[in-house]
């Protein structure tokens, strides 16, 4: 799994939103894009590739979003996206904000 963060700030006047990537955001991103993981070693990962992640993630979130992130792109065309792929567990140890059960 690729665990990185994201810092987006659409340029709406709202501020950047902090994201991590996740199992749920990652396998997405290779369905929607037709890639790996294990691509990436190879390809690289470029701007389309963080927006995708970013999108996937906000409509997660529950964010009301277009069908697609390339709409969704040109609805904001002054973003920008802060990478940090240095994250560990630690950074982001319980993003669903769930209780965990006793024994865990």
């Amino acid at each position: 799994m690729l665990k990185m963060k994201l810092t987006v700030d659409l340029a709406d006047g709202n501020g950047p939103r902090v994201m991590y990537t996740n199992m749920n955001s990652d396998t997405e991103w290779e369905r929607i894009e037709g890639r790996r993981a294990s691509m990436i070693a190879t390809l690289g990962l470029g701007d389309s590739d963080y927006c995708c992640w970013a999108y996937t993630l906000c409509k997660l979130a529950g964010d009301k979003m277009p069908a697609t992130w390339r709409e969704w792109v040109a609805l904001h065309p002054d973003m920008t996206i802060e990478v940090d792929k240095s994250v560990t567990e630690a950074d982001n140890p319980n993003p669903t904000k769930a209780e965990l059960p006793a024994d865990n």
